[in-house]
């Protein structure tokens, strides 16, 4: 991809998170990528779904080698809507708790970690 056309899919991620996130104040709710995604159509037309998941992690500041990590993470948030107050890793152990199994096997990446 080249600068030019990777600057203009982040400037659109760039301005559908701040014209959507106000409205999104948990980690993965209400599919922001998914809202986002005519954005970049506009600028750029013919951006494929993995120029605008690059885009993302880029903008997030996710380096290329944890992106696959961070997109499961947010699975598995969309999957069981997190609290106002709730961290990834309560998330994670009330997922769990419910019998998600990639929850349970994110939290225990996160256990081994320590």
């Amino acid at each position: 991809m080249t600068h030019e056309r990777e600057q203009l899919i982040q400037e659109a991620i760039e301005r559908a998170i701040g014209a959507l996130a106000e409205e999104h104040t948990t980690v993965g709710a209400g599919g922001l990528f998914e809202l986002a995604y005519p954005f970049v159509a506009a600028d750029v037309p013919d951006a494929s779904l993995e120029e605008v998941r690059a885009g993302f992690a880029s903008v997030w500041g996710i380096e290329p080698a944890g992106r696959d990590l961070y997109e499961q993470v947010l699975a598995v948030c969309d999957r069981h809507s997190p609290g106002d107050d709730e961290t990834i890793e309560q998330l994670l152990q009330r997922a769990s708790r419910s019998g998600d199994v990639e929850a349970t096997c994110l939290l225990a990446l996160v256990k081994s970690t320590r």
